[in-house]
């Protein structure tokens, strides 16, 4: 009974996955004026009639297409009938167009890797590649465009295509996208959205920030081999993520095309590291079919070089035999339990489940996954948190306990390390302006991240803020935040860059790991400030007084839907500019007595008789170790003051 209603459900599933293409066909597709309103036109994605290889007449309008097979035109080789993609095949589709469309000119562009030439009523008015279209590495997508009119309400569209069978991308995905449009409106890209380039510069400085944090790792505690291995197998997804993205983050073909070469092998490199970070996490010693996959990278490597069309095919089975071990080991109960363990499991399956995912995605079984593509992306960054948090529960409940805590030292002093680096070593200015920055760490990694970069027009831009928690986490939400920030438009409003920083952080879904920060544009006449849950940020005018300006907001990263409201002040020669982390309000005495904001204002207002802003954070720096005493510090404090010169 189970196995008949788990057949009924697959051929009902089949039926439904079926109907959409079906059911467009062979009724003509009614293109109205109102498409056109979008500059980016009419995507003609829904299903044409195909048919496999070359033959005569299929331009004509005449032609008897009513046997051809519907599909979309954008295909993997999974979709083709028959299974396989021959390397040529034609498409047709017929169109009714309403009057008001007739003899008007209208755009036609086409995106295609490969070579296409489109037809309309038999009369060829586009042609896009040459030849046969020889296989590229990296995979290339040409843009074609031409202007035509339909004279009459009746029209057939007709596209032969080509792609080599054996090219790399035949097995990913590959056909053609065909769209009308008014000429009279420029494209608009998505990807144009400044966010769009920050949030995939973030994406590829996670993987790359992890590696170099778990290289340090190893070098400050050899025994823990899983950081290295770790290490590489981040590094290669490094280079995977940024091949990913590098259509919009390279700037030039040749860089692309070299980066697509040597990007490869990269999937190998990080799946058998990948298994070698799990033996080191999960088994007391290394099984010996650890040979054997090592053997399987070292002859898969360099066949992808050597061999191309088959890099996706070794890959694949070297994937496919690691879920295979992986299930083989956690089955026999072969494995030793570490505190965390579990959870680097819990994060390495579903690592594992996006990969495969991945993979139905690349061979056409699926088109996306919830609008994604690159869901192995997801994966990274599950894996990226799943690894942290099994640091952060300890890797070695063996290890004596002040070895433990020898090692625990020695990778916060390197989180602290990487988390400086961070923080820009020479800070930009601009005429009529003067300013100092300082970091005063705790013992705990913290946050805490300040920004500055020339705006143009004699302005600077300025971004302070602090991420939530502290250690390892924290350092990855400011590696996240300094790449938003370097991806901001100088001349854009602040309030709308912070929104921006927010929609990418919270599209990111790291649970828990949230930003409070402000943006601020300073010139000698003005500051224009937005802010994000940061305390305000104070304006010491000349005449002695003291003014709050910027506070409010919800972070960076939540949920729930926040105002970024840009905020407004003159300022003149003689005023100081006083940006502070909450680390200095919540400064205890030796009697646990908090410094509060009204102290801070105080403190403000003794140092800034200083000549300079330099001046400035050295006396604020004195004053609050002063009130500190001998307490120790709990949160960094962090100082970054802008002076009007007079």
């Amino acid at each position: 009974m189970f196995r008949r209603t788990m057949l009924f459900r697959a051929a009902l599933l089949a039926v439904l996955a079926a109907a959409p293409l079906r059911a467009q066909e062979p009724s003509p597709v009614r293109l109205l004026r109102t498409y056109f309103a979008d500059p980016n036109g009419v995507l003609l994605d829904f299903a044409w009639r195909f048919a496999p290889g070359d033959g005569p007449d299929r331009a004509l309008p005449d032609f008897d297409d009513s046997s051809w097979t519907p599909v979309r035109p954008n295909l993997a080789a999974a979709d083709v009938p028959g299974g396989r993609w021959p390397g040529v095949g034609w498409f047709r589709r017929h169109v009714v167009v309403e009057p008001g469309l007739e003899d008007r000119p209208i755009s036609l562009r086409l995106a295609a890797p490969g070579a296409a030439e489109v037809f309309l009523d038999g009369r060829r008015v586009l042609t896009s590649g040459v030849g046969g279209a020889p296989p590229e590495v990296p995979f290339r997508e040409r843009a074609d465009a031409c202007l035509l009119r339909f004279e009459g309400p009746r029209h057939v569209l007709a596209v032969r295509y080509s792609y080599p069978a054996s090219a790399p991308r035949a097995r990913a995905g590959f056909g053609f996208h065909l769209s009308l449009a008014d000429p009279a409106l420029a494209p608009r890209r998505p990807d144009d959205r400044p966010w769009i380039a920050g949030a995939q510069g973030a994406m590829v400085a996670l993987p790359l920030f992890l590696a170099l944090l778990h290289l340090a790792l190893f070098g400050f505690s050899p025994r823990a081999r899983e950081n290295l291995f770790y290490a590489v197998e981040m590094a290669a997804f490094t280079v995977i993520v940024l091949q990913e993205f590098s259509v919009d983050l390279l700037t030039s073909e040749a860089e692309r095309a070299a980066l697509g070469r040597f990007s490869l092998g990269a999937p190998i490199v990080a799946i058998v590291f990948g298994l070698l970070t799990y033996y080191a996490v999960r088994m007391a010693r290394f099984p010996k079919t650890w040979l054997l996959f090592a053997a399987a990278g070292a002859v898969f490597l360099p066949l992808t070089y050597l061999v191309p069309s088959l890099h996706e095919a070794t890959q694949d089975v070297l994937f496919f035999g690691v879920i295979v071990e992986v299930l083989r080991l956690e089955r026999a109960r072969r494995t030793v339990r570490r505190r965390g363990g579990r959870i680097f499991v819990w994060s390495f399956a579903v690592f594992g489940l996006t990969i495969v995912l991945q993979i139905l995605v690349n061979v056409g079984v699926l088109r996306s996954v919830a609008g994604v593509r690159p869901v192995y992306i997801v994966g990274v960054l599950v894996s990226a948190i799943g690894m942290s948090l099994y640091l952060a529960y300890g890797m070695g409940q063996a290890r004596l306990a002040e070895v433990e805590n020898a090692r625990k030292s020695r990778e916060l002093a390197q989180a602290r390390k990487l988390q400086l680096s961070m923080l820009p070593r020479d800070l930009a200015s601009a005429p009529g302006l003067d300013v100092a920055a300082a970091t005063f760490t705790a013992a705990e990694v913290g946050g805490d991240y300040y920004d500055v970069r020339p705006a143009g027009g004699g302005a600077i831009l300025v971004a302070f803020g602090d991420a939530t928690g502290h250690g390892l986490a924290s350092g990855i939400v400011v590696t996240a935040a300094k790449a938003l920030f370097t991806s901001i438009a100088p001349d854009a409003a602040v309030g709308v860059s912070l929104a921006a920083c927010n929609r990418v952080l919270r599209e990111m879904r790291l649970p828990g790991f949230q930003m409070c920060l402000a943006l601020a544009r300073i010139s000698p006449g003005e500051i224009a400030i937005a802010s994000a849950a940061m305390p305000p940020a104070l304006v010491h005018r000349k005449s002695g007084s003291i003014e709050e300006i910027g506070a409010g907001g919800l972070p960076l990263g939540t949920r729930l839907p926040g105002r970024h409201e840009e905020r407004r002040t003159r300022l003149a020669p003689g005023d100081t500019l006083l940006f502070a982390s909450d680390g200095l309000a919540e400064l205890l005495d030796p009697r646990g007595r908090e410094l509060g904001y009204p102290g801070v204002s105080a403190l403000l207002r003794e140092a800034a008789g200083a000549g300079s802003a330099r001046g400035v954070v050295d006396r604020l720096g004195t004053a609050a170790a002063a009130h500190r005493g001998s307490r120790p510090q709990d949160d960094d404090m962090t100082f970054l003051v802008v002076r009007v010169v007079e």
